[in-house]
């Protein structure tokens, strides 16, 4: 039986950083080890003392291909950083992505770019033709799905946005548009018919999808707005119990659901999210992270039939993916983190996650925490 003999996560520095550097300057690596000398990686965030003083004792001597049962015990105390090394230490033992474990092959799949210019969070110092000239430059780049917020004060400017894009680069055939208001912020939730008046904006210009219209838990809201328009709604990006994913599923509270594998406690509850989301004939289309965290989402997102894209997000203009991934290059055995091609990524082929970190670079990287 392999076993598990030690677990490190820190915060490492690629390069010397500052405040407005967006790109992947530094970045938190977990590692589990075991005894037959394969390391799993994860990158999402961890409570590191959950993990010293509770979730390491409880791991050391495990077999870390017994995830369901790891699972089942609560020894991750939730933590998908700590999952996603599992399943990354099983598919290097098997030679083969974590993907074919969970019976997929497949080679890429499609995606969009979030995209987030720098400074006010509404948006609200970019003018409509602003962002729509990026939105253009990026699909001239071979980029073709993309979202972006709709936080602003007056939701018509964000409406003004897509208009814009839809103009100087074409309709839905050309490219797809989603809307992401996020409305859990306090003061930022929309009222019932605001939402609707905007969803009917939104919809009037194909736009692909709305997300998250309102306050996580007023379901209510949203299986009424789901009813009463035609734009797809989404939501649950922010929920890691089960019992809630079943309740936003099973009463039609959205059209999309989108767990998030970093929130949701990983590949394998977000996999059984997927499977919820079948039985009920809602499509199930991953909320998404960046950067190394990417690679969990990816493998899990290859086995879910209804994910028929993958969210990269977050991406900062004017900078492109590979531009904000290019410090890690330093410690990474491949040429490139993730391959974009003509609207499709390209799915990792090396066992496990398919980050291939190299220990001796990693090792000669700073750790600020």
């Amino acid at each position: 039986m392999m076993k598990i003999t030690e677990i490190k996560s820190a915060i490492y520095e690629m390069e010397p950083s500052h405040l407005a550097d967006y790109r992947y300057t530094r970045i938190r690596i977990t590692q589990i080890f075991t005894d037959e000398g394969v390391t799993g990686y994860g990158f999402c965030d961890v409570n590191n003392e959950a993990l010293i003083k509770e979730i390491g004792p409880a791991l050391i001597g495990k077999d870390p291909r017994n995830i369901v049962e790891i699972l089942d015990a609560g020894l991750l105390k939730g933590s998908a950083s700590l999952e996603n090394a599992l399943w990354d230490i099983s598919g290097k033992v098997a030679g083969v992505p974590v993907r074919n474990l969970l019976g997929s092959t497949k080679e890429s799949m499609d995606y969009y770019l979030t995209c987030v210019w720098p400074g006010k969070d509404d948006q609200s110092h970019l003018s409509p033709d602003q962002q729509a000239e990026q939105i253009a430059l990026y699909y001239s780049m071979g980029h073709q799905k993309f979202k972006f917020r709709s936080w602003r004060q007056n939701p018509l400017d964000d409406i003004e946005v897509v208009r814009k894009i839809r103009e100087s680069v074409g309709g839905r055939d050309k490219i797809e548009l989603m809307i992401d208001r996020t409305a859990h912020y306090p003061g930022w939730v929309w009222t019932y018919k605001e939402a609707h008046d905007v969803a009917m904006r939104f919809q009037e210009l194909d736009v692909t999808w709305l997300e998250e219209p309102f306050a996580q838990d007023d379901l209510e809201s949203y299986r009424r707005l789901t009813k009463e328009v035609d734009l797809p709604i989404t939501g649950g990006e922010w929920t890691s119990d089960l019992s809630i994913f079943l309740e936003y599923i099973s009463t039609r509270a959205v059209d999309i659901i989108q767990p998030d594998v970093c929130i949701a406690g990983g590949i394998w509850p977000t996999r059984l999210v997927g499977a919820l989301a079948q039985a009920f004939n809602i499509d199930c289309i991953l909320h998404g992270t960046n950067g190394p965290d990417l690679a969990a989402s990816l493998q899990v997102a290859a086995t879910i039939p209804s994910c028929r894209m993958m969210e990269v997000a977050l991406i900062f203009p004017p900078l492109t993916p590979e531009e904000m991934y290019s410090p890690l290059q330093r410690i990474l055995h491949s040429d490139y983190l993730f391959k974009f091609d003509q609207g499709k990524i390209i799915l990792p082929t090396s066992p496990g996650l398919g980050v291939e970190i190299n220990e001796d670079a990693l090792a000669k990287c700073t750790i600020v925490g």
